[in-house]
């Protein structure tokens, strides 16, 4: 009995379930409109690779027998467009673009309409405004026109260059090309002879070459080579230092291209980056090294080399070519070694260590005021045990010392003559020290020094055409700091230096001498 009941339930429940079934069908095809939807296979694996100016858009087709065709819309910023493509179509290529993100849709489509679900993805193709063409060698780093040569140092080779090449023009007008290798024009100095020196005789360069995943052939547009001189802030900045130069404005830049240009002789005393913008005097005959830095013959140290702080292949190129081309020579002065470099070039020559002029004439201490504390120097901050008459006896083996602290102290100094006295500069001395047995004087000399004049003690004037003056550190160094102008009336002297410190925090100074000259 018991098991009859259950058959008979059985049959009610399966009976229900296909009412049910059906008043769902019904209900739903009154809301459907047109009876029961049918989705389309979709495309998938959907990706776009970029071409040169191009798109190529790929995806999988679904196996399904009723796709009619496939839809592919795109857009790009406010611009929209679409394309019905044969059922069978696996790509679709968009030609002719300009610089942009596209985005595309894809779905399949069904003789009746019904569309799969849409896939999308995203493409921007190579242009000229692609920024990755900027990674492109262009094939020429520096380069001079001197004496109708072309010389330049030539740029990495990227593996995507397929040719590159110069067009120029030779001094009779006729057009010509230089031929990049792959082998041997990476960062070499190259010279290219017969060369027009007229400005408007512009060179290009011509490059073909590869994007990554980009089958095609790329020609880039010419690429003009400047002939405007492109002077390296070290090299300003050592012209300036030495001669007054500036290129602040328009017309401080005409006058220091027309020194460049006049140049038979260059003096270079301190620390430079390179010796590469020679070649942008085309008169210039000598280069002096370390003519101003005089040092003592006492004693050597490592601090009295000059250094080149940049590539010293790069400036021998250059100075190499220049000797050749120019018949450029170097002098130098100094010590127990060469400055800039680690051996003599062919064309260099040892002088000897600079003598201080002849007609130079420190003044005596007595010419100037001497304050209540008995020195003709004030300091502040004060420190009763810093010598300071010491830096006014011409003597590099008396010092002005002051005490060890532990923090950095900024030092405000000034002199007064008795009266207006004409002076021509500023003489600095380092301290005299034996590098064998003192191994603390160098953690605490100054590498530079503020000096101002004035003649009523309210108008200041810098001493030399910087406001910041670099000291050698030899030992026993005397650096002379000469008036801008060449010849100064002055009252007042005023000067500012800070403590160096050691590597154990210990923080201090020690000077030799400053003293105004004749």
């Amino acid at each position: 009995m018991r098991k009859r009941k259950y058959i008979i339930n059985l049959f009610a429940a399966v009976a229900l379930l296909v009412g049910c079934n059906e008043s769902l069908e019904d209900t739903y095809s009154d809301y459907a409109g047109d009876g029961k939807i049918r989705y389309v296979a979709k495309c998938t694996e959907v990706h776009v690779t970029p071409r040169w100016e191009g798109l190529v858009l790929e995806w999988i087709n679904g196996t399904d027998a009723t796709i009619d065709k496939i839809k592919v819309v795109w857009t790009v910023e406010d611009r929209k467009d679409s394309v019905f493509l044969p059922n069978t179509s696996t790509s679709f290529e968009l030609k002719n673009l300009t610089d942009g993100t596209f985005r595309f849709d894809v779905c399949a489509v069904d003789s009746v309409g019904n569309q799969s679900l849409t896939e999308t993805t995203y493409g921007r193709p190579y242009t000229r405004q692609h920024e990755i063409m900027l990674a492109f060698t262009r094939g020429v780093l520096k380069s001079y026109f001197l004496k109708n040569k072309m010389i330049f140092f030539s740029d990495m080779w990227n593996e995507n260059i397929e040719e590159m090449k110069l067009q120029y023009k030779n001094t009779q007008g006729e057009t010509q090309y230089y031929v990049f290798d792959k082998e041997t024009s990476y960062n070499n100095l190259v010279t290219i002879d017969d060369v027009s020196m007229n400005p408007a005789d512009t060179v290009y360069v011509l490059r073909k070459g590869r994007l990554e995943d980009c089958p095609d052939i790329i020609e880039f547009d010419p690429y003009a080579i400047s002939r405007k001189k492109n002077f390296s802030a070290g090299f300003v900045n050592a012209i300036h230092l030495r001669y007054g130069k500036l290129t602040d404005t328009k017309e401080q830049e005409a006058e220091f291209e027309k020194f460049v240009e006049e140049v038979e002789e260059l003096e270079f005393d301190y620390d430079i980056e390179t010796f590469e913008d020679v070649l942008y005097c085309p008169k210039l005959k000598k280069l002096i090294f370390g003519k101003n830095r005089y040092l003592d013959s006492r004693y050597g140290t490592e601090y009295d080399k000059s250094l080149l702080l940049g590539s010293e292949e790069k400036s021998v190129q250059v100075l190499n070519k220049a000797n050749e081309i120019l018949g450029l020579t170097i002098d130098y002065y100094g010590g127990w070694e060469i400055h800039y470099f680690n051996y003599e070039l062919p064309y260099m020559t040892y002088i000897d260590y600079p003598r201080l002029p002849s007609d130079l004439k420190v003044i005596e201490k007595e010419a100037l005021r001497e304050y209540s504390d008995g020195n003709r120097i004030y300091c502040s901050p004060t420190d009763p045990y810093a010598k300071l008459n010491n830096l006014l006896d011409d003597d590099v083996e008396s010092v002005w010392a002051t005490t060890s602290y532990t923090s950095l102290r900024d030092y405000e100094m000034q002199m007064e003559l008795l009266e207006p006295t004409e002076i021509r500069g500023i003489k600095v001395a380092q301290a005299l020290y034996n590098p064998r047995s003192d191994q603390e004087t160098p953690n605490f000399m100054p590498s530079t020094i503020t000096i101002e004049t004035s003649v009523d003690g309210a108008n200041w004037d810098k001493v030399t055409f910087l406001e910041r003056n670099t000291l050698g550190r030899g030992s026993g160094e005397v650096t002379l700091l000469p008036i801008a102008e060449g010849l100064r009336k002055v009252r007042y002297i005023r000067f500012f230096l800070r403590d160096r410190a050691d590597m154990g925090g210990n923080c201090m100074i020690k000077l030799g001498d400053i003293i105004p000259y004749k």
